[in-house]
């Protein structure tokens, strides 16, 4: 299947046995990963909403359709969703709550 990449606007082969629902990568768009969508019966890529943990660093895939303000567990914490500049980050949600430093590089 050929498709055309959203981010850098190149056309990609996505090979034989993609289905709806997979999550590929396009070598132009540094880190950026998108899902395999079908919408009005065409096939679309879609941008797929990533964060890094405060606490590891891991890059956090987050759910589609992803609010600003809504929590998820990472980390053994509670980390709330922001979104500034173009990019969604977390947050520990309890604005107290410290990070400890021995995670952090």
């Amino acid at each position: 299947m050929r498709i055309r990449c959203p981010g850098c606007g190149e056309t990609r082969d996505l090979g034989p046995d993609v289905q709806v629902g997979a999550v590929v990568s396009c070598a132009s768009c540094a880190g950026v990963l998108f899902r395999l969508a079908q919408r009005d019966g065409q096939y679309v890529l879609q941008e797929v909403p990533q964060a890094s943990c405060p606490q590891c660093e891991t890059l956090v895939q987050l759910p589609d359709g992803i609010q600003v303000g809504a929590r998820l567990r990472h980390c053994a914490r509670t980390l709330a969703v922001t979104y500034a500049y173009g990019a969604y980050a977390l947050e520990p949600a309890d604005a107290g709550e410290e990070l400890t430093t021995s995670a952090r590089r």
